[in-house]
């Protein structure tokens, strides 16, 4: 059983770990890590692996050089098979300081700096010339080689054939000589043998240099790309918070402001934010709006239920006062009374709800429900011989609900194709967070004066024609609970235009 202390560090520590797992930012942030460290390691990589190959290829250069050198400057002993200075051509003196320009390793090596080369008979294996004893002459009439007691430097297991060229690292394979204990300066030697013959027999000159140096080289390069992939992940990380705060920041302010509006100390997102966040916007400012229209719509259901029932209520309290007084109840009066208060709770309760007020309110698409109420009404106004056209693409798209739609709609353009002479056009247009619809008709327009009265219940602009006046004050209640709204406008063929902002 583990202690208390332990459980609660382990449940904080695991609380700790899901929060930066469902943490946008820090996923964000290992993602990048993630992406740099492996971009900047596989450039370093291939940065590694080129300068390696380039300080190889130059070395082998350098020794190409060097083995052209002290083949010219050798000559074969053929009696001994043992290569001398060809004094014809190069005197000691001049070797010897061909040997020292090129930094060949002359009697006391230096540590790690060791460069040496041989000549040697590919198949015996025997060595018939050293640089390390570049001057020595047959001893009784013998190679001092033949013992290879002046063998104080290692030797390669590489074999080259004629006109073959090899250049890698190897390690020693033996360092015998003078100093049989000496071990060898340098774990791995840059060699280049190269083979050739002369007089008919097959021989190689091995040159091979202390690899300590490109070891350290390498060593060096490796610090260096580590640190240059640690700190190219820090700046690039650094730069990444930088930006992620930048891109962030809409995020942190359009939640101040849905908090703001949470305390009740705003009513709706206000500010402006990137393209990016205008649809979360303009979705919460609907889902605000339909939640205050939902509480005013029950608010004023109560109220237009409480008044309406108040006649009803009187007439049936009469009725009792009249039975207490010994008076007959005349039934079918009762009767009456009650059905028309069913009917009066029926009618507000289906005011009360004009639309669904989900959470979300999906995207409607605008042209099927024209078209569909454009078929009914020339079916009713048959006889004016007008003509409805309509401009809206399948693209235009409200968030309304689709029965607040079909009512707004229907109050709209019946009352354009009531009024109009001989022509109704409807057209759509896209804006940032609205879709603007103008329903235009040719007949004689709103009053001059102050036509949004006209959006009230019971005003009319036409007494003439019969009606309650309501139509437009539901299609106006309608829109501005979704989140829109109406202006009434002159059309561009001297008459009615409505014009509808709704929400997308």
């Amino acid at each position: 059983m583990q202690p208390e202390g332990s459980e609660s560090a382990e449940s904080i520590r695991n609380f700790s770990l899901s929060r930066l797992a469902n943490s946008l930012r820090w996923r964000q942030l290992l993602a990048s890590l993630i992406i740099i460290a492996t971009g900047i390691s596989g450039a370093g990589a291939v940065y590694y692996h080129y300068q390696k190959k380039s300080f190889l290829e130059k070395q082998g250069q350098e020794m190409e050089k060097n083995g052209q050198d002290i083949l010219v400057s050798v000559a074969l002993h053929k009696e001994l098979e043992l290569f001398i200075i060809d004094n014809q051509i190069s005197s000691n003196d001049e070797f010897r300081e061909f040997l020292k320009e090129n930094k060949f390793s002359l009697g006391a090596v230096e540590r790690d700096v060791e460069y040496i080369g041989y000549i040697q008979r590919v198949k015996s294996g025997a060595i018939t010339w050293s640089t390390k004893h570049a001057f020595e002459q047959p001893i009784n009439n013998e190679s001092p080689y033949k013992t290879l007691k002046n063998l104080d430097h290692p030797l390669f297991g590489v074999k080259a054939k004629p006109g073959e060229v090899t250049v890698g690292k190897h390690p020693p394979l033996v360092r015998m000589g003078r100093n049989p204990n000496k071990q060898a300066s340098s774990s791995e030697y840059i060699v280049r043998a190269a083979g050739f013959t002369f007089s008919g027999k097959l021989y190689q000159l091995v040159l091979a240099r202390s690899a300590s140096q490109i070891t350290k080289n390498e060593k060096t390069l490796r610090q260096e790309l580590t640190w240059l992939v640690v700190v190219t992940s820090l700046l690039v990380l650094l730069a990444q918070l930088a930006g992620s705060y930048i891109v962030l920041s809409p995020i942190r302010r359009i939640e101040k402001e849905i908090k703001l509006i949470e305390a009740g100390e705003k009513q709706l997102i206000e500010r402006e934010y990137p393209n990016e966040l205008n649809p979360v916007k303009s979705a919460i400012n609907t889902l605000i709006n339909a939640e205050k229209g939902q509480k005013r719509r029950y608010r004023e259901a109560l109220d237009n239920l409480a008044h309406a029932l108040k006649t009803p209520l009187a007439a049936l309290q009469g009725a009792s006062e009249r039975s207490t007084g010994g008076q007959q109840i005349n039934q079918a009066y009762v009767d009456d009374q009650i059905q028309r208060m069913n009917d009066i709770v029926a009618y507000q309760l289906r005011r009360a709800v004009v639309s669904d007020h989900n959470a979300i309110v999906k995207l409607e698409s605008l042209r099927p429900i024209v078209f569909r109420l454009r078929e009914s009404l020339m079916k009713v106004y048959f006889d004016k011989g007008f003509t409805l056209e309509i401009n809206i693409d399948e693209f235009a798209r409200c968030r309304v609900d689709y029965d607040d739609l079909m009512e707004m709609f229907g109050n709209l353009l019946n009352n354009a194709c009531r009024f109009c002479e001989s022509k109704v056009v409807v057209k759509a247009t896209q804006d940032v967070d609205f879709l603007i619809v103008d329903i235009d008709d040719d007949g004689m327009g709103f009053p001059d004066n102050n036509p949004t009265q006209l959006l009230t219940r019971g005003m009319r602009a036409d007494s003439q024609t019969e009606g309650q006046g309501i139509g437009l004050a539901v299609s106006a209640d309608i829109a501005k609970n979704a989140g829109g709204k109406i202006t009434l406008l002159m059309s561009p063929f001297i008459g009615a235009r409505v014009r509808l902002h709704l929400p997308v």
